[in-house]
This record gives structure tokens, C-alpha cells and sequence, in this order.
């Protein structure tokens, strides 16, 4: 029996949002969600928990959204395809600073040019906000380091209750007061959103087992910002209206971070 044909790189469709691009992606057969398996170096499918090793699929497609000004509006997508396993889906990466080492690798081993596409532009009014995801991703970071380095947790979590406390959610306060209402308080995307807001809170509250805590903290704060980020930011800019975007503006005066300097235990 012949083996099937390999995937060949093209790169035939423009996007100008990662909600577009995920979309039409899906009407065209890549209908599932790859995330990277950083312990068994491969990617996993979380539909159907298939892992690929990297000489099991191929990169078909590339597209670059790069942010006017905050890191985490910039990431590639990448449409994946596996003749061996006769699936297809898409691997979301920022790339830059926050770019997943492993999943840099896999695009680096496969040779595979990342499209070039037209800047995501961020609404004026939702700049700021936007800008304090960033400390959020850092917050992450930090915490994966600690634990890298074998930290005590209770040092982690100390810091991490207290940007939650300082920073945080004020954040969500304000996403939720201000933001969220523009699109609709029962729009799908709001409501997962809200629901993710509401696991996030109950994660920074617990008190007993903070490694498991902090580990999920890192993941679902993680993924939360870049879902806000690639697709609910975008879906509120394409609705909102001028006397909304004003009156984010008025509302919205957030104090710039000032780290917290008594324990930096990622350093």
C-alpha cells in the first residue's frame, strides 16, 4: 500500500483577524485544536487527545498577526495536517518574547516561512487595557520559573496574590464593567469570558494546594489573555460604537504596574 501523499506548504488566503482565520480554517477541514505537550515534546489534539510527534504532520498553512503595540496581540497560527493520523487542525503560538520554545523549534525544524499579513490594529480604547494583559503573561512566566527553579510555593503564591490583589482584579472589574457590555453580557464569547473570570478568581483564592493551584493559574490565565487577545478584543471592535469607545476611555484609568520588589524569586 503506497503511503499518502505529503502536505504541501501554501499560503493562498489573506486574513485580517485571528477569529477569521480560525473560521474559514475550519470550514476547510482543519476542525481541530492542537496545543504543545511540552513534557512528551510533541503536539496533542484536544478533541481527540492524539499526539503528533514532529515527523508525524506538516505545517500547511502560516499567518502572522502581529500587535501595534502590546505583545500579546502578536502570534502565528499554523494549520497542521497528519496524513498518518488523517487529521487537521490548527496550533495557535505567540512568537517574539512570548513565543513558545517548543513549538518555535517545531516551526523551525520543519522549514516553514511565516506569512506576512497586515498588523492586527488595536482600537485606541482598548489599548490600555490591553497593555495590562501583558504583566498578566508575565505573571505566568514568573510563575513557571519559580517552579522551574524549585522555589517554595508559598513564595509563588504570596507574589501571586498580590497581583491579583493589586492588579488583577481590578483588571477584570473593569473588563467586565466596561467592556464586556458592548458585545453583550449574553454573547457566547462574553460568557466564557465571564466563566473564565470566575475560575481565575477561584484559583487565586485557594489556600491548600498551591502547586496544583499556581500550575493552573499559569495555564487558564495563559490561555485566558490570548483568547481575549486573538478573538473577543476583536469581535468587540468590530461592534462597538463611537460613544462606547468614549466612554471606555473616560472610565478606564489604570494605574501603571510598579513591581513588587520584597521577593523577585524568578530571577
Amino acid at each position: 500500500m503506497e503511503s499518502p501523499a505529503p502536505f504541501k506548504m501554501k499560503q493562498s488566503y489573506s486574513y485580517d483577524t485571528v477569529s477569521e482565520a480560525i473560521n474559514d480554517l475550519a470550514k476547510r477541514g482543519y476542525t481541530h485544536d492542537f496545543n504543545i505537550h511540552e513534557e512528551q515534546h510533541c503536539l496533542i489534539c484536544n478533541n481527540t487527545m492524539t499526539q503528533l510527534s514532529p515527523d508525524e504532520f506538516e505545517i500547511t498553512e502560516v499567518y502572522r498577526f502581529e500587535g501595534e503595540t502590546d505583545p500579546a496581540d502578536e502570534m502565528i497560527l499554523y494549520a497542521i495536517a497528519s496524513s498518518k493520523h488523517a487529521i487537521k487542525g490548527v496550533l495557535l503560538n505567540a512568537y517574539g518574547i512570548y513565543a513558545d520554545s517548543t513549538t518555535s523549534k517545531i516551526a523551525e525544524k520543519l522549514k516553514k516561512s511565516v506569512a506576512p499579513v497586515q498588523p492586527i490594529k488595536r482600537a485606541e480604547y482598548l489599548k490600555e487595557i490591553s497593555r495590562e494583559h501583558h504583566q498578566g503573561l508575565l505573571l505566568c512566566w514568573k510563575i513557571k520559573s519559580g517552579l522551574s527553579k524549585k522555589i517554595p510555593v508559598e513564595r509563588i503564591k504570596s507574589y501571586a496574590n498580590w497581583f491579583y490583589d493589586a492588579y488583577l482584579s481590578i483588571h477584570f472589574q473593569i473588563e467586565e464593567a466596561y467592556i464586556f457590555p458592548i458585545l453583550g453580557m449574553q454573547h457566547p464569547l462574553i460568557i466564557k469570558a465571564m466563566e473564565e473570570h470566575q475560575a481565575l478568581r477561584n484559583l487565586f483564592k485557594e489556600e491548600t494546594e498551591l502547586e496544583k493551584s499556581l500550575k493552573q493559574i499559569m495555564v487558564d490565565l495563559d490561555s485566558h489573555i490570548r483568547f481575549e487577545e486573538r478573538v473577543l478584543f476583536n469581535q468587540i471592535q468590530e461592534v462597538a460604537t463611537a460613544e462606547q469607545a468614549e466612554q471606555m476611555i473616560l472610565q478606564h484609568n489604570s494605574k501603571p504596574f510598579v513591581e513588587n520588589n520584597k521577593d523577585l524569586f524568578w530571577t
